[in-house]
């Protein structure tokens, strides 16, 4: 199984987690224009100090209001999950409006979602970030630190609800 499908199989247990719960949610993931106004307003008023909003998936209350803003990660078995880090800056910046949702053992028949409220709780550990011509082609993201968390924490700190 590849990388993409274990992303894409995190992601549709992330947006029927959300559904489940009566949010609306939004696929952000490929495109920020996908959002209307409101949410960069909602930011720009509630989250000064945040100049690159980055996650996944936006989620609204039925009213419509803002819930949760939300960065999922798929693991096809069990292994640390990273970050880059201007996800780790967005994380730190959006407090308890920014949650991360883990899909575990994707490779399995039967994942795992994991979701942490306030994510910079657990114990990340940064690595310096990738020299060209290394594994992330873009060169945005070999650019970039990654911030690790091991797999342990995740389970001790999040809520298994998959």
């Amino acid at each position: 199984m590849s990388a993409n499908k274990v992303e894409q199989i995190a992601m549709v247990l992330a947006v029927e987690y959300e559904q489940e719960q009566g949010r609306q949610v939004t696929d952000v993931s490929g495109n920020w224009g996908n959002v209307g106004s409101e949410v960069r307003d909602w930011l720009a008023e509630r989250h000064k100090d945040v100049n690159r909003l980055t996650c996944d998936l936006v989620s609204r209350h039925p009213d419509g209001s803002l819930a949760r803003l939300i960065e999922v990660k798929g693991r096809g078995g069990q292994t640390s999950v990273s970050i880059l880090d201007r996800q780790h800056s967005a994380m730190l910046g959006c407090g308890e409006d920014w949650w991360l949702y883990v899909a575990l053992e994707c490779r399995t028949p039967s994942p795992k979602l994991v979701i942490v409220n306030q994510p910079a709780r657990l114990p990340w550990y940064r690595l310096d970030g990738d020299t060209p011509g290394t594994q992330h082609g873009s060169p945005r993201v070999r650019d970039e630190g990654h911030w690790h968390v091991g797999q342990a924490d995740i389970l001790a700190l999040g809520e298994v609800v998959v």
